[in-house]
């Protein structure tokens, strides 16, 4: 726990650029890309897995650890109780096989990866680099077994930034889960590109299988999360959405991020929350998450609980 304590203490050196890092504009049903949520065996060796792979430590708003990209947040955990190997459960194989990077120089960046090492550290913490199908791809796997794809962009901005979550599903699937993610979120078709829905901040990318995916829920890659921007936002989206029929994992609750989280049935989950920008800059923070716990309580409530 001292460690993982210190590593959070990094946050103070590791100050964020919001130019650097931060979520996309919201698209018309109030949302963006917000987080991808993990809990791998070992916290802190993800943690570091994530930091050289070219993330930043955010402020620390929560119990989990958050790393920052240009359009998404990592939030790491610890391994849940469902988790009864005590092993990394990848992403490979699940709903969700694997995310997508973006980077500037691909050579580069693998070369990095392979052999990353530092006087206050030896090796690259796990990842495991390899090399891709095609020219200007490559895939890596964290420690916790989370796969990435990375792909070669020359025109980017920023070192790496977060590109799209791909999801694999068998053929009588497909278009129901297209249609889930549009009519529930907004996600609309990718012109010139099959099978990919564009969310705002990333892309959907969907493919078959001819084996069920197993569920992400359990795995290290436990779920992915969209970003409203404000408590009214979230009522709004969430208002909407009940209106559509949608099923939720858990019901919708005031807590200091918000939550609705919605099932869609093919194996994960949806949060999401309000207000997560202040992961990236904290003078984005709304008054009610200061106000109340994760778990929605007042201090007064906390306390009288406590007694």
């Amino acid at each position: 726990m001292k460690r993982i304590v210190s590593i959070i203490g990094l946050a103070i050196l590791w100050q964020v650029s919001v130019s650097w890092a931060q979520f996309a504009p919201v698209n018309e049903q109030g949302l963006a890309w917000g987080h991808l949520h993990l809990y791998p065996p070992d916290r802190q060796k993800e943690v570091m897995a994530w930091l050289a792979l070219g993330g930043r430590l955010g402020f620390n708003l929560s119990g989990n650890t958050p790393i920052l990209f240009p359009g998404i947040l990592i939030l790491i955990n610890d391994l849940q109780p469902t988790n009864k190997t005590g092993q990394a459960l990848g992403s490979a194989g699940s709903l969700i096989d694997h995310v997508g990077f973006k980077v500037q120089n691909l050579e580069e960046s693998t070369t990095n990866w392979k052999g990353f090492v530092a006087w206050w550290k030896q090796g690259n913490w796990g990842l495991k680099v390899e090399p891709g199908t095609k020219p200007g791809q490559a895939f890596v796997t964290t420690p916790g077994g989370v796969k990435i794809e990375v792909i070669e962009d020359r025109s980017l901005q920023v070192p790496i930034a977060f590109d799209h979550a791909h999801f694999s599903v068998q053929q009588a699937g497909l278009p129901k889960i297209q249609d889930f993610y549009a009519k529930m979120f907004g996600a609309t078709p990718l012109r010139g590109e099959a099978n990919t829905l564009r969310m705002s901040g990333g892309n959907l990318i969907f493919s078959t299988t001819d084996v069920a995916p197993q569920p992400t829920i359990g795995r290290t890659l436990d779920h992915i999360g969209f970003n409203a921007d404000s408590a009214p936002a979230l009522a709004a989206f969430t208002k909407d959405v009940t209106a559509k029929g949608a099923k939720f994992y858990r019901p919708p609750r005031n807590s200091a991020f918000g939550q609705t989280a919605l099932a869609d049935e093919f194996g994960t989950f949806i949060e999401v929350n309000k207000g997560q920008r202040a992961y990236f800059d904290l003078k984005q923070i709304e008054p009610n998450t200061y106000l109340v716990d994760e778990s929605g309580r007042t201090q007064a409530q906390a306390e009288a609980e406590r007694r």
